[in-house]
């Protein structure tokens, strides 16, 4: 354990969390505090006068570690290297000066830094392009809120992405909020936030009564997209109550990418996945339930005039374990340009396997299209 100041209430408490947060994954780290005097010494050097709630934070809590399921580092303060991106950038909106201080590290070339001269002194902001050295504001006061508001969210199992710009709250207040007031910048929160960790039963078995009875479209379309991201254990259900043509595309989609079909996103690493089981073929377990859904959307894309993830949908009705060729069988012989174009290029063999006759028919006529 790295040494704090056990004297200060709030540092205490702080340590508890990040402590409980490095239960869960000890990737999560903290360094020891440094003195004021180390700090002090640091902006004689450097002649800048860094915030107070930062000071506090890194002569208090800890000086540094790493932070978002610790991949990211959070750049401790170091004579030797202060983490001056760039003494002068412009501010995206205004054209001011600015002067950066570079704290946490957010992926790529994106991080956080800390504006240390001006009007907007102590504010933070995101470098969101290394190169042009732009910044843009964050709508949060100062480092020191910033990553409370982060220590919260990730101690309480939520999806950190985007977490500075959500509302406070718990998905559970949210939810209370919203049956009082049904405002739908209160459900694209709990969609933000929620993960299969974090929403235990009874909040779903809430989540899942206010969908069944709302009648707002928008609005039912945003309580199942939470129920999607939560892993709702009856999510075929939740389909087949939102299963008309405009919602075809988010559907497929979502059944590609949210539910994880084939299991080709999940990552048990991450706070927000939990792996599902699968069958010898890579698919989910629960997919027959899908199956007649996947169907009458194939049906609807051979006339329809917008075939966004055709692909994702043909893969996924193939690789079913109800599959039967018969179900969709004028898509496999459709003398369409763009699903004759589909099917020429499936390269992957599983598929290949099932419906390969008609896939090297649809070559076949595909290339003979293209010659005429």
């Amino acid at each position: 354990m790295s040494k704090y100041n056990t004297n200060d209430p709030e540092a205490v408490e702080i340590r508890k969390k990040i402590e409980k947060l490095q239960s869960r994954n000890p990737a999560i780290e903290i360094n020891d505090v440094i003195s004021k005097e180390d700090a002090e010494l640091f902006e004689l050097v450097y002649g800048v006068k860094l915030p107070e709630d930062y000071v506090w934070f890194i002569t208090n809590v800890g000086n540094g570690g790493t932070w978002r399921n610790g991949e990211y580092r959070f750049y401790p303060l170091d004579l030797d290297k202060p983490g001056f991106l760039c003494e002068e950038l412009p501010n995206h909106q205004k054209g001011q000066e600015k002067y950066i201080f570079d704290i946490l590290d957010d992926g790529c070339t994106y991080s956080i830094g800390v504006i240390l001269k001006g009007a907007h002194f102590g504010e933070i902001s995101y470098n969101t392009d290394f190169v042009m050295g732009h910044y843009y504001p964050i709508p949060l006061h100062g480092f020191k809120e910033f990553y409370l508001k982060w220590l919260e969210e990730a101690c309480l199992g939520y999806d950190d992405f985007d977490f500075e710009y959500r509302p406070y709250g718990t998905i559970e207040e949210h939810l209370e909020q919203y049956q009082k007031n049904p405002a739908a910048h209160l459900l694209r929160s709990i969609h933000a936030k929620v993960t299969p960790h974090c929403a235990a039963k009874q909040f779903l078995s809430d989540v899942h009564r206010v969908f069944v009875s709302e009648t707002n479209h928008e609005n039912k379309i945003l309580l199942a997209e939470i129920l999607i991201k939560a892993n709702y254990e009856d999510l075929p259900a939740v389909f087949r109550a939102i299963f008309v043509p405009e919602n075809y595309e988010m559907i497929v989609w979502d059944l590609y990418r949210e539910v994880d079909y084939f299991q080709i996103y999940t990552d048990a690493d991450e706070i927000h996945d939990l792996p599902k089981p699968v069958d010898a073929n890579g698919v989910i377990t629960d997919a027959p339930g899908f199956y007649p859904m996947l169907v009458t959307i194939m049906k609807y894309y051979e006339t329809a005039k917008a075939r966004k993830y055709l692909t994702y949908c043909f893969e996924m009705t193939v690789m079913n374990p109800r599959f039967k060729a018969e179900d969709i069988l004028s898509f496999l012989t459709s003398d369409d340009a763009e699903i004759l174009e589909c099917l020429a290029f499936v390269y992957k063999e599983h598929i290949k396997n099932r419906v390969g006759t008609y896939i090297d028919e649809a070559k076949r006529k595909y290339q003979k299209m293209k010659e005429t």
